[in-house]
């Protein structure tokens, strides 16, 4: 007998370090899948960022002319700044560019430094008006956790307390980053003087006004200092309660009579009217955005931030409760958990399939390398550096049903060779050969298929959709090297007879019936001969399956990033420039009564005059605003999200006079809006206006299309409607 060579002669003879291999391969797999880096999106670079001016007591026409145009002509100076994205936003007071950068930065950081620090030699130029000039670019920063600290009976210094202690426990969490608070508002003492009194005493509001400004500041007021001590001297502040207030004098005269701010003022403590405020489910609240360090397993660190959550409500009053607004460890595990369900499925699904055509023990050895190339390919996404999330778990579910086929090839060849009389080993080592190369074939052409959106694709969709390839070439060849390596020897092991020399030996005085499978092979069998008899007829239905796949091709809905299967979405709600908070309150508590009427709501949590942190990676944080209100709404379920949002959206898009409300179902696509943006450019104001409303005429004549334009009393449109931006070309 000759002396067999290669790889697959090399595994059966040595079939016990490969099993041994294999078995130590798939248990790190199995680790991998518990600690491997989990995130809901794979990291990828948020390019965009805002420059805000300050200057106070300016028009919002001297803020476009003074503070925005020359700031955006001189950060069009950066290379990196991708111009057609950039865009400017002016307001009485307050400047805002909107910047983004080319999609072939891949440092931001490094770009957004040189930024700032060109900020600050540039303000000089500008009028000495403006106060500041401020970059921001952390819109990338998501929150892993949005939790709620809501009371109807706490004020909002008890609340501030309570989310400080908070904080504290978070911050002894490895996992945990950034901690930012939304919704805070800040306690003051307030003097009111009665104008009256202080007339009657020939008092001079602006020296009252000095007095007390003295009397509060904290000033070094000197050390100690000798041969053997240095020690600073601190004096305490004058005022500690409103009583030190109303005790304070202000005015004496020669005779010794003292006139105290009681005479003359009241001293309330209170909270000022706010510029934004939080609440959920109609509560008073604080919001704590708690974010994830990169690299780190979110569905640990939300079993770790759950621990100190658990641990801490038990030291709160009862009248004080948290929530979880927004949970993406939850989301992710709710994904490991399915993509787990659809393996356990597959492999089901594999054994039911084969034990209809085959043996049991067929199917057993087939299954086997689906659990075996997962658990394999898991451990080396580990070692690779590639982290579980939407997109690496959308190519393993994706490959899933592939992976079982180079297995079945070689079993399938491997049976019938047995039927032919030859032996189990020489047949377990031809099967293998035999189709090797052919299965490396196409195990190759599938793996490099998907590589060209790596050619295609930049800046975000780029690194959105990097390691999609990737996990699916490493998966496949882990088959196919499974299938090889691994399956000959179990085959040998556990498949001891054909299909057919068995039944042959106990059937040779009974008529012969045919099993399912011949059936399949015979009808299959006929209809090959009639397709060659006829092959004009067959490659018409050729032709003609093209041409329907054509059609079905260009007639059905596209899109190129889905919808997020999820129990929540988002509601925008806008009032013209110039509108009150209490206005946009108003329509918000309305609107928020109806959804909490509707069982399939869980919660609403309101953001009225600010935007929501970004609680899902590709939804962007919006500028807020008197005008404008954010919910972040919680259902029961997806299928709850879908029903709300068929019923809620065009009912409720123009339902309030002066209103637009804008219902938002999350989903995967970048940055987008609005299906069709327009942005206009124009030497003034008016001709803005007027191109825009003409625009404007032009779109309501199209089926299921309207517009908007943010110069005039129009709003945002619905997600299938072009958003018209319109800004004069000195700003582009």
């Amino acid at each position: 007998m000759k002396r067999e060579k290669g790889l697959i002669a090399w595994a059966m003879k040595y079939n016990k370090i490969v099993l041994l291999l294999v078995g130590v391969l798939a248990i790190y797999g199995i680790y991998a899948l518990k600690v491997m880096p989990k995130q809901e999106f794979p990291v990828f670079t948020i390019r965009q960022g805002v420059v805000v001016g300050v200057y106070p007591g300016a028009t919002s026409l001297e803020v476009e002319e003074q503070l925005t145009k020359p700031l955006e002509r001189y950060l069009f100076t950066f290379k990196e700044v991708k111009k057609s994205k950039t865009y400017s936003y002016s307001k009485d007071g307050i400047g805002y560019v909107f910047v983004e950068l080319n999609d072939n930065v891949h440092n931001k950081d490094e770009v957004w430094s040189k930024i700032k620090h060109g900020l600050s030699t540039f303000k000089p130029q500008l009028p000495s008006g403006v106060l500041a000039l401020v970059a921001n670019d952390d819109f990338g920063d998501t929150s892993a956790l949005l939790i709620s600290i809501e009371s109807d009976t706490k004020t909002y210094r008890q609340l501030q307390n309570c989310i400080e202690k908070l904080e504290d426990k978070l911050r002894t969490v490895e996992s945990v980053s950034n901690l930012r608070r939304y919704g805070n508002q800040e306690e003051q003492i307030s003097i009111y003087i009665e104008k009256e009194k202080i007339a009657s005493y020939g008092i001079d509001v602006v020296s009252l006004y000095k007095t007390l400004l003295t009397k509060g500041l904290v000033v070094p007021s000197g050390k100690v200092d000798n041969a053997d001590l240095i020690a600073p001297i601190h004096i305490s502040r004058p005022f500690q309660s409103e009583l030190d207030l109303e005790e304070q004098i202000i005015y004496s005269d020669p005779s010794g009579n003292h006139i105290r701010l009681k005479d003359v003022a009241k001293v309330v403590r209170e909270y000022p009217d706010p510029d934004s405020y939080t609440t959920n489910n109609g509560k008073k609240c604080l919001i704590l955005s708690v974010e994830m360090r990169e690299g780190y397993n979110i569905v640990q660190y939300g079993e770790d931030v759950g621990k100190v959550l658990h641990e801490f409500e038990k030291s709160i009053p009862g009248d004080i409760k948290i929530e979880r607004i927004a949970d993406q460890p939850y989301v992710v595990n709710a994904s490991t958990t399915t993509f787990l369900k659809e393996l356990l499925i597959a492999i089901v699904a594999v054994i039911l399939v084969t034990m209809i055509f085959l043996p049991l023990r067929v199917s057993g050895v087939a299954a086997s390398s689906i659990p075996i190339t997962i658990f394999i390919s898991l451990g080396l996404m580990l070692a690779f550096g590639i982290e579980l999330n939407t997109v690496t778990l959308a190519a393993l579910l994706v490959v899933l049903g592939m992976i079982v086929d180079n297995s079945i090839v070689i079993i399938d060849s491997y049976l019938e060779k047995l039927d032919h009389g030859m032996p189990r080993w020489e047949a377990s080592l031809e099967s293998a050969k035999e189709y090797s190369k052919a299965i490396f074939s196409a195990t190759l052409a599938i793996g490099i298929t998907f590589f060209p959106f790596l050619l295609t694709f930049t800046g975000q969709l780029y690194d959105f959709v990097l390691f999609f390839p990737w996990t699916i070439l490493i998966t496949l060849t882990v088959s196919l090297l499974v299938a090889i390596m691994v399956i000959p020897y179990l085959q040998f092991i556990f498949v001891k007879k054909g299909l057919k020399r068995d039944k042959e030996e106990n059937l040779e005085d009974k008529p012969k019936k045919k099993t399912l499978l011949g059936k399949i092979q015979s009808s299959y069998n006929r209809f090959i001969e009639f397709l060659f008899r006829n092959p004009k007829r067959a490659l018409l239905v050729g032709l003609f399956s093209v041409l329907v796949g054509l059609v079905l091709a260009f007639t059905l809905p596209l899109k190129l990033m889905p919808v997020a299967e999820r129990n929540q979405f988002a509601v925008e709600i806008y009032l013209p420039q110039g509108s009150s908070l209490e206005q946009t309150g108003v329509i918000a508590k309305d609107l928020e009564t109806r959804l909490h009427k509707d069982e399939r709501v869980v919660s609403v949590t309101a953001f009225i005059g600010s935007g929501s942190p970004r609680f899902h990676t590709v939804y962007a944080p919006k500028l807020g605003g008197s005008n404008f209100a954010q919910f972040i709404v919680n259902t029961t379920s997806s299928k709850a999200t879908e029903e709300i949002l068929a019923e809620y959206a065009s009912a409720y898009a123009y339902h309030y006079p002066n209103a637009y409300v804008k219902f938002k179902q999350l989903d995967y696509q970048l940055g987008v809006d609005a299906d069709i943006e327009v942005r206009v450019s124009a030497d003034s104001i008016r001709s803005l206006k007027r191109f825009g409303d003409a625009l404007w005429e032009s779109c309501e004549r199209w089926t299921n299309l309207c517009g908007s334009t943010q110069t005039s009393k129009k709003y945002c449109p619905a997600s299938t409607s072009p958003l018209i931006l319109l800004k004069p070309i000195g700003s582009e």
